[in-house]
């Protein structure tokens, strides 16, 4: 499939599932691929609303990007970024001023999203969930986004291992999120891609539960997108599935 702005052609599918634990499904996928734009979106299971705040960010998101289309006509992967990470915001900030900012928070979900343009991905997050990119020939995992959360932060800092980030609470306290107190504070992230490379966004439901040597042997392991999502999700119920599930696969061809 070829996207507008992006220079090569597309294979992508996303699946999303409830596990094997949880009652309700408060996971959200994103597919434009007609846009080059994708994304998950996991409801904060903490909050009272946490379903309805990844449904928002699924239905505004995509809607607000569309509006930004003639922006993109013109713009550098620089310029592309920014109107990424501004979208990203003015949805949070929207969320927190309708439903949070009495003090009591009652929204919340995370966002990972890629935008494809021009020769690169872009990458924006806000919370935990993350993208990953899996390069040709290569059989290591990269996390191109940062968890924003406090055991993120102490991996980041050298105070904690990535392995033990995996388990600790630390992982369920979040330091950013949709629907945070205005201004949000996504990041973004631009790497380069070529024909080849296999990319992943993905909810803590399946990072959190396959390891990730596991998730780039499957995500390798079929040509077709939809075989690969599911594959993945069978993998994240078979290791316990605890959360909701979620991800995202794009080849780039």
């Amino acid at each position: 499939m070829k996207t507008e702005h992006f220079q090569y052609e597309i294979k992508a599918a996303g699946l999303t599932d409830i596990g094997s634990l949880r009652e309700e499904n408060q996971d959200e996928v994103i597919l434009s691929p007609k846009k080059g734009l994708f994304a998950v979106s996991d409801g904060m299971g903490g909050l009272p609303q946490g379903g309805d705040a990844s449904a928002y960010v699924c239905r505004a998101f995509p809607m607000v990007m569309e509006s930004c289309e003639p922006l993109l006509e013109k713009a550098t992967t620089e310029e592309a970024a920014g109107i990424l990470r501004e979208t990203v915001q003015m949805i949070s900030d929207g969320l927190y001023q309708r439903g949070n900012s009495s003090g009591i928070f009652m929204f919340g979900a995370t966002l990972a999203g890629v935008m494809l343009f021009q020769e690169q991905a872009v990458f924006v997050c806000l919370g935990d969930s993350r993208g990953y990119l899996l390069p040709k020939y290569k059989k290591k995992l990269i996390q191109v986004t940062e968890d924003m959360n406090v055991a993120g932060y102490l991996v980041r800092m050298g105070r904690m291992t990535k392995e033990a980030a995996k388990g600790s609470p630390a992982s369920s306290q979040l330091t950013a999120f949709v629907g945070m107190p205005a201004p949000a504070t996504p990041e973004t992230f631009v790497v380069d891609v070529k024909p080849g490379d296999r990319i992943l966004l993905c909810s803590d439901g399946l990072y959190g539960m396959v390891p990730e040597r596991e998730i780039a042997r499957l995500m390798r392991n079929s040509e077709n997108p939809e075989t690969v999502c599911r594959e993945l999700i069978d993998a994240a119920n078979r290791h316990g599935g605890r959360d909701n599930i979620s991800a995202v696969y794009i080849q780039i061809i």
